[in-house]
């Protein structure tokens, strides 16, 4: 719920940040709408002009809120409410509880100052976006963005995605094992540095992850090493065995 919004930009952009998160029910209390506006705000929404057009327009705040059961303002205000107020986090399962069974108005300001405080008197529950102190105050589209984020992740709509399968152990050794005979082959690793650089690369690979398929991508890898050293043999310093024997390519 959009009150007095100043400019038809935040308006389109509101909207699309609504439907970025699934939420389509706009708004726009005593909102400007003449032509011009209308059409900077469609500019805006791009792919959102649907939630745009269905947008509900109110004169007042007290008519948006009065079929309500909840009314969450918000605010960059920290004291604007005497019993304090919560972050968009704290307040998403109160939310989403509330919204299961009543109308549930969550209201922005306009742009320049906010809400006023007799209109967060009409608010059963303050909100405010933690923020820099040296500069709290937010865009519009982009606050609007961040609570229904909030609301969207707690409802379980973005699911954290499943972790990939990792590559077993088995073959991860067998790949260390194959990387450092070819590394070994093209004088990258000798005996004073090999047990170094193959904790080095070991834990490089660890943090990667690697599954089943790239460990394969890596095999290849040190298989074309070991074949393309035996074509430019290198000096290894005295008593450095050489590679493995390549395989034979048909």
């Amino acid at each position: 719920m959009l009150v007095r919004p100043r400019n038809a930009g935040n308006v389109g952009a509101t909207a699309r940040a609504m439907k970025n998160m699934g939420i389509r029910r706009l708004v726009l209390v005593a909102a400007r709408a003449d032509h011009e506006d209308a059409n900077r705000a469609r500019e805006m929404a791009v792919h959102a002009e649907d939630v745009l057009a269905a947008a509900r327009h109110v004169p007042t705040l007290q008519e948006a809120v009065a079929d309500c059961g909840l009314v969450v303002g918000t605010t960059s205000r920290a004291t604007a409410r005497p019993e304090g107020e919560c972050g968009p986090r704290d307040a998403a399962a109160q939310i989403l509880a509330a919204a299961a069974s009543n109308d549930v108005a969550i209201v922005f300001g306009p742009e320049n100052h906010g809400l006023s405080v007799e209109e967060l008197s009409l608010c059963r529950q303050v909100l405010s976006i933690p923020t820099s102190p040296s500069y709290a105050s937010l865009n519009l589209a982009q606050a609007v963005l961040l609570v229904t984020y909030e609301l969207s992740l707690a409802s379980g709509v973005h699911q954290p995605r499943a972790a990939h399968g990792y590559a077993p152990h088995g073959q991860l050794e067998l790949m260390y094992a194959k990387l450092e005979e070819a590394l070994r082959g093209v004088g990258f690793l000798h005996s004073e540095n090999a047990p170094h650089m193959m904790r080095t690369l070991r834990g490089l690979f660890g943090r990667a992850g690697l599954d089943e398929r790239e460990v394969r991508v890596c095999l290849g890898l040190a298989r074309q090493i070991a074949w393309a050293s035996s074509f430019c043999p290198v000096d290894r310093p005295t008593g450095e065995p050489s590679a493995a024997a390549p395989e034979t390519r048909t």
